[in-house]
Formats: C-alpha cells, sequence, structure tokens
C-alpha cells in the first residue's frame, strides 16, 4: 500500500515536473451554456499540445494587465474569445495575447451551428491558432537560479593568524 502510495507521488510529481508551458484560457464572453462548453473543448485542445492549461486566471478589466498576471503566473499566453449567438448558429471570435508584453499575436473568426461548432473547433482551432500559440513570448522569468555552491579556505599560517578568507568554486 504504501509502496503504491509512493509511486502515485512520483509520477504525479514528473507530470509536474515535465508540464510545458503554462497557458490561460480565459473566461469567454457570451451566453454561458456555450462559453462553457467552447471554452472547456479549447482547452484540452490546448493541452492536448504539451501545454498546461489554466482556467483559473480571472478575466481583465484592461489588456494592460496581461503582462503583469504572465509574469506573476508565468503564462506564455491568453486566450481569449467572445461567442454570441445568432439564431441557431454560434459565432466566435479568438484572440491570442502574449505574455511578455500583452500584444495580440493570433485572431481567429469563425461560425457554425451550435451543433457543430465541437466539430469546427476540433478540426480548425489548432491550425488556425497553434502557431500563434507557439511562438508567444513568456515575460522574462524573475526566478533567480539557483548559486553556485562556494566553499571558503579560512586556513592561517604557520604562526596561527589567519590571513584571511580565500573563494574557490568547484
Amino acid at each position: 500500500m504504501l509502496r503504491s502510495a509512493i509511486i502515485m507521488l512520483a509520477l504525479c510529481l514528473c507530470q509536474i515536473a515535465w508540464a510545458g508551458p503554462r497557458i490561460s484560457v480565459q473566461p469567454f464572453n457570451g451566453p454561458d451554456p456555450e462559453c462553457r462548453a467552447v471554452r472547456q473543448q479549447v482547452a484540452r485542445i490546448v493541452a492536448r499540445h504539451g501545454f498546461r492549461v489554466l482556467t483559473s486566471v480571472p478575466s481583465v478589466s484592461g489588456t494592460g494587465q496581461y503582462p503583469q498576471i504572465a509574469r506573476d503566473r508565468e503564462l506564455k499566453a491568453f486566450v481569449v474569445a467572445d461567442v454570441t449567438t445568432r439564431g441557431n448558429r454560434l459565432a466566435v471570435t479568438f484572440l491570442i495575447w502574449q505574455g511578455a508584453d500583452g500584444s495580440v499575436v493570433g485572431r481567429w473568426e469563425t461560425s457554425a451551428g451550435k451543433g457543430k461548432m465541437a466539430r469546427v473547433l476540433g478540426k480548425e482551432f489548432w491550425k488556425r491558432l497553434g502557431p500563434a500559440i507557439s511562438k508567444a513570448l513568456a515575460p522574462p522569468s524573475t526566478r533567480m537560479a539557483p548559486a553556485p555552491t562556494m566553499y571558503i579556505d579560512a586556513g592561517s599560517h604557520r604562526d596561527g593568524n589567519v590571513t584571511g578568507v580565500v573563494w574557490r568554486r568547484r
């Protein structure tokens, strides 16, 4: 029992360590049931292509906030969309915002019947916006790399007085 728990923990840690760049799929604007379905499918498509998808990042009131949010959460890009209903059809406009500077790096508009939108997204979303997501730049990391190990040689001369500290790297 303990052995299987340790194996599961190791697998989870490996999965986290190997997770790809982080992409935020923002809450979409529009009618709730349709937005939720489109957003879930987009998140699955992006995750299938090796990205770690975050859906917990809230909407922002101004696009100038994207670079700071991207820096704080280490995000490469944001996927946002507006979904509108026109009778029995859905029209969706997607924008890909780059995390480094908050600029738009991809845009795609599509429309389809409510029952066919899932198929359209499955076939076309990555073809149209995948290159923009892949090429988006993340802001520079604020994390510092670990410092190299330093050893102090605090030896003394023959008379017992400490002469000073000599730094050397290994």
